[in-house]
C-alpha cells in the first residue's frame, strides 16, 4: 500500500520530477512533504529555502508538525531515520533525465559529489520503515580511504627526503585512524545525526586529499618516471600535503563523543567468490519479469524493493558504481565497456588486495548489477560478448534518488556536469570563477571546448566532446593533469600536448583522424586506445605495457613502428587489425608479436594491394607462420595474402574451436581452401578472390590423411556461406555419406565464371532460406535437378524464401518450380530470353517479384499462370523496355505494380 497522502501537499504543486511549487511564494523547490514543512516554517539552511509569502497561521501548523514528528521519533523504539536538516536533493536537470533534448536551448545535467557515493548494507528495520520521501543518502568512504591509503604508502617509499617522508607518514597514520572508524560510523549513519555530520564534513576533506594527492603524485611521475620532461615548477606545493593533513586531523579530534568503535579490519569481500556461478545465459531475459512485476507496484513499494536490493550490496564500490549509473537518461542504451572505463577513471574500481586488474572487477560488477535486475535489456555482439544494458525507469529513478545532491544549488559540490545545446545558443550554465573546482566529469555536445576552460575544470578526470559540429582541442589540454578519460567524436587532428596527460587510461576517438601524435608512448598508464581508422601508429608502442585495447596497428619499417612493439603489450586482448604486414621482414620479425600471447578474439591480418615481388609468395607464407593466433580466437580476417598455401597452424585448425568467423578475401594465389569442416562453431565462411583455386573436394571437409576422424556431420553450425570472384573454380564436390551445411541459411555465388555444378548435399539442406547466384553463366542446374522437366523432384530447399538470379543460364530460371516455399524472386540481366518461363505459375508462395534490367524480355507468363500467383503483392519491373504495353492485362490484379523504363528498384530484401 502507498503512504496517506501529506496534507501539507495542499500549500504545493507537486510535480513528477520531484520537486514541488510553493503556492506562496511560487518558488520551485527539489524534495517532498518533509521539505515542504521545512520550506513553510521559514527555517532556512542547507538547501531549505524559507518561504517569504507564507502565512502566519500556516507556519505556525507546519511548526507544531514538525515538532511533534521529532518527539515521537526520539520516544519511538523503530529505527526509522531521522530526516537531517542537511537533507539531500536531486538537482539532476529533468531535461537530462529525458531522451528528448530541447533544440532551441540547452539542456544540462548536473550531479553532485554524492553521486560519486551510495548507501552501505541498512539493518532490515531500516530497509522497512525508511520511506522514499524519508530517504537520506548515505555516505561510505571506506574504499576511497583504502585508495588513499595505498597511494601515500607507496609515495612514502618513493620520497626518502627526511621532511617529506616523515609528512607522508604522518598523514598515512592520521588515515589509518579514520580507517578503523569508519565502519562503525557507516554503519550508524542513518539513526545518528551526529555522526552523519561527522561523515559529511569527512567526505568534503577526503575529497581534497584525492585532490592534492594526485597532483602530487603526477609531481612525483615526472620526477622519477619521465627525467627527461620535468618542468621547472611544481604542480602541487608540498604544503598542499600539510594543509589537508591539518584538515584530516582536525577530523579525527571531532570524533570524542561520537562513541564509535575501533574495529581493525572493515570486512572485505572478496570477488572471487562473488557470483562466481552466475551464467549471463541465465540472467539476460530473466530480468524483465522482475522489472514486469514491478510495474504493478506501487512507488513506495518498489522503491522499497529497489532498496532491499540495494542494500545487499555488500561491497562500497559497487554501490558507487550503480550510483555512477545516475548520470545517464532514463532508456538509455549504456555500453558496458565504456561505463567500466568511466568507473575507472573516477576511481571507483582501484585494486586493493584483489589479484583483478580494473577492468575484470568492473566486469564482475557489471554482472552482480545485472543479476539483481538493476540493469536488463541486455545485448550480444556476434561473438557472445554482452555489450549493453538499459535500466529500467523504476531503477533509474532510485538512482537519482540514492545520488540525489546535499547542497542543490551550490555548484562548487557539484561532481558531473552534461551540457547540450543546438550549437547557436550559448549554454545556461556559465563556467566563470571557482564554481566548478571540483568537477570530475563533464561532458559537451555541440560546444566550443577553449583553452579559456581548462582552468576551470582543474579537477576533471573524464572529459566528453561530441556533436555534429567539428572540434578542436586547444594545446593548453596538457593541463588537466587529473585527465582519466577523453572521448572525443569528430576531430581530424590531436594536439601532441595531450601526451602529458599522464594519468589517461582511456583514449576514445570516434570519426577518421589520421595519426595519433608521435609522443603517444609517453603515456605509460594509458590501458584503452579506443580508434575507428588510422593511417599510422605512433612511435614505440611498446612503451605502453598497460595497453589492454589496440583496435589497429599499422606496421611501418623504421625502429619504433615495427611489428615487435605489439610483443611488449602483454595485456592486450579484445581485436586488432594489422595493416601493412608485406613490411614484416620474416617468420621471426613476425613472431616477434607474440600473437598466440595475447587473448584475441577478433583478428584482421591485412598486407596491402601494392605491387609486390614475384617470389612474395614465400615471404608471406613464412610471415603468416609467425603470425598464430591466440586458441580463442573468434574471428579471423586474412587479407590480400599472396602465399600459395595455408600456414602449419592452420592444417586442420585444431586449436581454434571456438571460431565463428572465418574471411578470406583476396589471396589470388592459393590453390586450395583450408580444411574447416570440422569447426563446431563456425557461423560465417567468406571466400574471396581465391582466383587460382580449381576445385572445392576433400580438403575442405577432411584432414590431410582424408578421414573425418569420427565425425558424423561438417559445417555443424555454418549459417552463412560465400564464394566470390573465384574466376577458376570448376568443381564443387560433395562430401561423401556424412551429414553437410545442416544449419546453412544463407549462401552466395558471385562471379564464379567456370562453376559448373554444386554438390548435391544442398538439395537437402533443409534450413537454406537465401540463396543469391550472380554470373555463372556455366552453372546449368540446382543441387539434385539433373535436368528440366525431372518428374523424380517434387520440390527442392523446403525453407528456401529468397531467390536472386543474375546473369547466369537460362536453365536455372526454367527449374525455379522446385522452390515451392518461395516469397521473394529477384530476376536481373538475363539479356537474351524474350519470355519468362510458364512454371513462374507454380510458385503459390510468391509475394513479390523483381524483373531488372532484361533488355530483350517482351512476355510474362501467360495470364493463367500469373493469376495462380495468389500471393503476390508487389511486382517491381525496371530497364525492361521491350516488355509489351498488352502485357499490363495479365498483372492488373497484383496490388502494387511499378514499371519503370530505368533506375534501380530500392530493395532491402538481400542486403546482409
Amino acid at each position: 500500500m502507498g503512504r496517506k497522502r501529506d496534507q501539507f501537499w495542499d500549500y504545493a504543486e507537486q510535480r513528477l520530477d520531484g520537486r514541488f511549487k510553493c503556492n506562496f511564494c511560487h518558488g520551485d523547490f527539489p524534495g517532498g512533504a518533509t521539505r515542504i514543512k521545512a520550506h513553510l516554517t521559514r527555517v532556512s539552511g542547507h538547501d531549505i529555502v524559507a518561504c517569504v509569502a507564507v502565512p502566519q497561521e500556516v507556519q505556525k501548523e507546519a511548526r507544531a508538525t514538525q515538532e511533534t514528528n521529532k518527539k515521537l521519533k526520539c520516544a519511538s523504539s523503530s529505527s526509522s531515520a531521522k530526516e537531517s536538516s542537511a537533507s539531500s536533493s536531486n538537482i539532476m536537470d529533468s531535461s537530462a533525465s529525458s531522451s528528448a533534448k530541447e533544440s532551441s536551448a540547452s539542456s544540462s545535467n548536473i550531479m553532485d559529489s554524492s553521486a560519486s557515493s551510495s548507501a552501505k548494507e541498512s539493518s532490515a528495520s531500516n530497509i522497512v520503515t525508511q520511506g522514499k520521501e524519508e530517504y537520506i543518502v548515505e555516505i561510505f568512504l571506506d574504499d576511497i580511504v583504502d585508495r588513499l591509503v595505498a597511494n601515500v604508502f607507496s609515495l612514502t617509499t618513493e620520497h626518502t627526503e627526511h621532511s617529506k617522508n616523515k609528512e607522508l607518514k604522518n598523514l598515512l597514520y592520521t588515515l589509518c585512524k579514520i580507517h578503523v572508524m569508519l565502519y562503525d560510523a557507516q554503519k550508524r549513519q542513518v539513526s545518528d545525526e551526529s555522526v552523519r555530520i561527522w561523515l559529511t564534513k569527512l567526505k568534503d576533506v577526503v575529497d581534497e586529499v584525492d585532490y592534492v594527492l594526485d597532483k602530487f603524485s603526477y609531481d612525483t611521475f615526472l620526477k622519477y618516471q619521465m627525467m627527461n620532461q620535468v618542468p621547472s615548477f611544481s604542480l602541487c606545493n608540498f604544503d598542499e600535503v600539510k594543509t589537508v593533513k591539518h584538515a584530516l586531523d582536525n577530523i579525527v579530534n571531532e570524533v570524542d563523543g561520537l562513541g564509535l568503535k575501533i574495529v581493525n579490519s572493515n570486512p572485505k569481500i572478496s570477488l572471487d567468490n562473488i557470483d562466481s556461478s552466475l551464467d549471463d545465459s541465465e540472467v539476460i531475459g530473466r530480468e524483465y519479469h522482475v522489472l514486469k512485476s514491478w510495474d504493478l507496484l506501487d512507488d513506495d513499494d518498489v522503491f522499497l524493493k529497489l532498496k532491499s536490493r540495494f542494500d545487499g550490496l555488500t561491497i562500497s564500490s559497487l554501490k558507487r558504481c550503480f550510483a555512477y549509473c545516475a548520470i545517464f537518461p532514463k532508456d538509455y542504451e549504456i555500453r558496458k565497456d565504456e561505463l567500466i572505463q568511466l568507473w575507472m577513471a573516477e576511481g571507483f574500481l582501484e585494486p586493493s588486495k584483489e589479484s583483478m586488474v580494473m577492468e575484470d572487477i568492473g566486469n564482475k560488477y557489471f554482472k552482480i548489477l545485472l543479476d539483481k535486475s538493476f540493469l536488463q535489456n541486455g545485448k550480444r555482439d556476434e561473438y557472445g560478448n554482452i555489450i549493453s544494458y538499459r535500466m529500467h525507469d523504476s531503477v533509474h529513478d532510485f538512482v537519482l534518488l540514492i545520488s540525489k545532491s546535499k547542497n542543490s544549488g551550490i555548484f562548487s559540490h557539484v561532481r558531473s556536469l552534461f551540457v547540450g545545446f543546438d550549437g547557436q545558443t550559448t549554454p545556461r550554465i556559465s563556467f566563470k570563477g571557482d564554481c566548478f573546482t571540483k568537477l570530475c566529469t563533464l561532458s559537451l555536445e555541440n560546444a566550443d571546448f577553449g583553452g579559456r576552460l581548462l582552468l576551470v575544470f582543474k579537477s576533471l578526470r573524464v572529459l566528453k566532446l561530441y556533436g555534429y559540429k567539428k572540434i578542436e582541442l586547444p594545446e593548453s589540454i596538457d593541463v588537466l593533469i587529473h585527465l582519466r578519460l577523453l572521448h572525443i567524436t569528430g576531430i581530424n587532428h590531436l594536439p601532441n600536448s595531450i601526451t602529458k596527460l599522464y594519468n589517461l587510461q582511456t583514449l576514445r576517438i570516434e570519426g577518421f583522424l589520421m595519426e595519433l601524435p608521435k609522443d603517444l608512448s609517453n603515456l605509460i598508464n594509458l590501458r584503452h586506445i579506443c580508434i575507428d581508422e588510422i593511417k599510422k601508429a605512433p612511435k614505440n608502442l611498446g612503451r605502453l605495457t598497460c595497453l589492454q585495447t589496440l583496435p589497429i596497428f599499422v606496421v611501418g619499417r623504421d625502429e619504433g613502428y615495427r611489428i615487435k612493439e605489439l610483443g611488449a603489450l602483454k595485456n592486450l586482448r579484445g581485436e586488432i587489425k594489422i595493416s601493412n604486414l608485406e613490411k614484416v621482414e620474416d617468420e621471426e620479425e613476425a613472431k616477434s608479436a607474440k600473437l598466440k600471447e595475447k587473448e584475441m578474439f577478433k583478428l584482421g591480418l591485412h598486407w596491402t594491394s601494392s605491387i609486390r615481388a614475384a617470389d612474395s609468395y614465400d615471404k608471406d607464407e613464412k610471415v603468416l607462420e609467425g603470425l598464430q593466433p591466440h586458441p580463442n580466437l573468434k574471428s579471423l580476417t586474412i587479407e590480400r595474402y599472396e602465399g600459395k598455401k595455408f600456414p602449419s597452424w592452420w592444417v586442420g585448425l585444431s586449436l581454434y574451436q571456438n571460431l565463428i568467423e572465418i574471411y578470406l578475401n583476396g589471396c589470388t594465389e592459393c590453390e586450395e581452401v583450408p580444411t574447416l569442416g570440422h569447426l563446431p562453431y563456425l557461423r560465417v565462411l567468406e571466400i574471396i578472390g581465391m582466383e587460382k583455386v580449381r576445385s572445392i573436394g576433400s580438403e575442405i571437409y577432411s584432414y590431410n590423411d582424408g578421414s573425418y576422424r569420427n565425425t558424423t556431420t561438417l559445417f555443424p553450425a555454418l549459417r552463412m556461406l560465400k564464394l566470390v570472384e573465384m574466376i577458376a573454380l570448376r568443381e564443387w564436390k560433395d562430401a561423401g555419406e556424412v551429414l553437410v551445411f545442416p544449419c546453412l541459411e544463407k549462401l552466395t555465388i558471385s562471379y564464379c565464371n567456370e562453376l559448373r555444378d554444386l554438390p548435391d548435399s544442398l538439395h537437402s539442406c533443409a534450413s537454406l532460406q537465401k540463396l543469391v547466384v550472380w554470373e555463372c553463366p556455366e552453372l546449368r542446374y540446382w543441387p539434385g535437378v539433373q535436368c528440366v522437366g525431372s518428374t523424380s523432384i517434387q520440390h527442392s530447399h523446403p525453407s528456401l524464401q529468397k531467390l536472386k538470379l543474375c546473369e547466369s543460364a537460362h536453365s536455372l530460371l526454367g527449374q525455379i518450380q522446385y522452390f515451392i516455399t518461395l516469397k521473394i524472386l529477384w530476376i536481373q540481366r538475363f539479356f537474351e530470353i524474350e519470355a519468362l518461363p510458364e512454371c513462374l505459375g507454380c510458385l503459390s508462395s510468391l509475394q513479390k517479384l523483381y524483373i531488372v534490367d532484361c533488355n530483350h524480355l517482351v512476355h510474362l507468363p501467360t495470364e493463367e499462370a500469373m493469376r495462380r500467383l495468389t500471393q503476390l503483392k508487389t511486382l517491381i519491373i525496371y530497364d525492361c523496355p521491350n516488355l509489351e504495353d498488352n502485357e499490363r492485362s495479365k498483372i492488373d490484379h497484383i496490388p502494387f505494380v511499378d514499371i519503370q523504363d530505368s533506375g534501380w528498384p530500392d530493395c532491402s530484401d538481400f542486403e546482409g
